[in-house]
């Protein structure tokens, strides 16, 4: 196995916190690949993967899916996206494993991700609603392995740090 890891995210709301979690996959020997799933904001530093290689996966444009001023369809686009992306990406040899951060809205994405993936890649998904009865289970599979993200709303603070210190390691001890 390898050490490359694919971090998915909105690195709008949550950059912070992504670009902390790929800190810390590389300072334990790993290669962080990162993967931009927002729709409006964009991210301080580029990513490998912009939210305009997600959105083009899924055959639209931000502009397209902004005009439909409809949540849910950009949400379903990115998700479309960002799943047809790492599959592909996955198949072309280019990450061992992925770590998805998210909310309520970006769990539902991360779960097409790690369904779009072969059995056996290592899947995490850190997730403000692990374990809630929001995430119904069909749509989990056996190895996708879900963190809880208990300071996941109070910004980069030492509770969060701590869980994705936590999913960093566990992604990489996986892959």
């Amino acid at each position: 196995m390898g050490n490359r890891i694919l971090i998915v995210g909105t690195y709008d709301t949550k950059d912070d916190e992504l670009t902390y979690l790929a800190e810390v996959i590389r300072k334990q020997g790993g290669a962080a690949l990162t993967m931009d799933v927002s729709v409006l904001g964009d991210p301080k530093a580029a990513t490998d993967w912009s939210k305009h290689d997600v959105v083009a996966a899924a055959g639209t444009t931000i502009a397209a899916i902004v005009a439909a001023e409809d949540e849910n369809i950009a949400m379903q686009a990115m998700a479309r996206g960002a799943a047809l992306l790492a599959a592909r990406l996955h198949r072309d040899g280019l990450f061992d494993g992925v770590l998805v951060l998210g909310g309520s809205m970006g769990t539902d994405l991360a779960l097409d991700v790690c369904a779009a993936l072969p059995l056996g890649v290592p899947k995490y998904v850190v997730s403000t609603v692990s374990f809630s009865p929001m995430i119904p289970p069909e749509r989990l599979a056996a190895d996708i392995q879900m963190i809880l993200w208990a300071g996941g709303l109070y910004g980069l603070n030492s509770v969060c740090k701590a869980s994705l210190s936590q999913a960093a390691g566990a992604v990489l001890g996986a892959a």
